[in-house]
C-alpha cells in the first residue's frame, strides 16, 4: 500500500519558483483492491492520468468545500468514463448532493451536472466497512468547517488533517485524538508570521504543530497545506527549527516536506 502527494499547496495552485509544489490539495491511496483519494484540489487531474489503466473503484473523501480542495474536480477524467467506478465520500451525503450540481452549473463549467454519463455515488464514511477500511471523521478547526480523518487499513494508520489551526485550547484535544497514527498529514501554512492578523485563517503555524506531533508521540509527520507563495530560503528556515525544537524536546520523528508526485509506503 502506497500514499502519493498529487497537491500539496492551500489557497490556490502555487506561484513559488520551487518545481515541485504546484497543485492545491489531493493525496492519494492505493491498495490492491482500491483507490482512496482525499480532495480534489487542482493535483487530482494528474492523479487521473496515473488511473488511465486501473480498473480499481475509486473513493474520493472531502475535508471540505472551498475551492482549492474542490477545483480539480469538474477535470477528474474517470468522471466522464463509464466504465469507472468513482463514489464519493463525506460524513454528511446530503451536502455533496446539494453542492455538486453547483460546482458542474454552466456558468462556471461548461458541462452540466447532469450530463455526465453516470448517476451520483455518494457515501457516508461506513462505507469503507465493505472494503475493510475504516474513516474515522474528525471535526476541524476552520471556517466553515472541516473533517479530517484516520484510514485505518490492515494495521495501519493514516490521519489526513488539513485546514486545522491548532491554538492553545485545542493541541490537547488533537494530541489525544491523533494518537498511535503511523502518518500524519497535517496543515502547516505558516510558520513565524504574526499570529494575531491571522488568527482567523483557520490555519496552522509550525511551532504549533511541533507540540502536537511531541504530545501525540508522532511517528511520521508530512507538512501539508503550503503557503502558495513558499520559497526555498523559507523551507530551510523550517526545517532548522524543527530540528532545534524536536532536539529541545527530546522528541526523534521523521517530518517531510512532500511535494507533488512523492509517493511512500505506507
Amino acid at each position: 500500500m502506497k500514499y502519493t502527494f498529487y497537491g500539496v499547496c492551500g489557497s490556490h495552485p502555487s506561484c513559488s519558483s520551487l518545481p515541485n509544489i504546484n497543485h492545491t490539495a489531493c493525496v492519494g491511496i492505493e491498495t490492491a483492491d482500491f483507490i482512496l483519494i482525499f480532495d480534489a484540489g487542482s493535483g487530482i487531474i494528474n492523479l487521473a492520468n496515473d488511473l488511465t489503466h486501473s480498473n480499481k473503484p475509486i473513493f474520493i473523501v472531502f475535508s471540505h468545500f472551498h475551492y482549492d480542495h474542490i477545483i480539480g474536480l469538474p477535470y477528474f477524467a474517470p468522471l466522464y468514463d463509464p466504465n469507472k467506478r468513482v463514489t464519493f465520500i463525506y460524513p454528511n451525503p446530503k451536502k455533496i448532493k446539494s453542492l455538486f450540481p453547483k460546482i458542474f452549473d454552466p456558468h462556471f463549467f461548461p458541462i452540466p451536472f447532469d450530463q455526465l454519463p453516470k448517476p451520483l455515488e455518494v457515501a457516508d464514511c461506513s462505507f469503507g466497512d465493505q472494503y475493510g477500511f475504516s474513516l474515522t471523521p474528525y471535526q476541524l478547526n476552520h471556517p466553515g468547517g472541516c473533517y479530517g480523518y484516520r484510514f485505518s487499513y490492515q494495521n495501519k494508520d493514516l490521519i489526513y488533517a488539513t485546514d486545522n489551526q491548532l491554538t492553545r485550547d485545542n493541541i490537547s484535544i488533537f494530541a489525544n485524538l491523533f494518537q498511535k497514527c503511523d502518518v500524519l498529514i497535517h496543515d502547516c501554512y505558516f510558520f513565524d508570521e504574526t499570529q494575531t492578523e491571522l488568527k482567523t485563517w483557520g490555519h496552522t503555524f509550525l511551532p504549533d504543530l511541533l507540540t502536537l506531533s511531541h504530545q501525540a508521540n508522532i511517528k511520521e509527520l508530512c507538512l501539508f497545506h503550503f503557503k502558495p507563495d513558499i520559497e526555498q530560503p523559507y523551507i530551510n528556515k523550517m526545517k532548522h527549527f524543527i530540528d532545534t525544537e524536536s532536539t529541545k524536546a527530546n522528541h526523534s520523528f521523521i517530518c517531510r516536506f512532500p511535494y507533488d508526485g512523492l509517493s511512500l509506503e505506507l
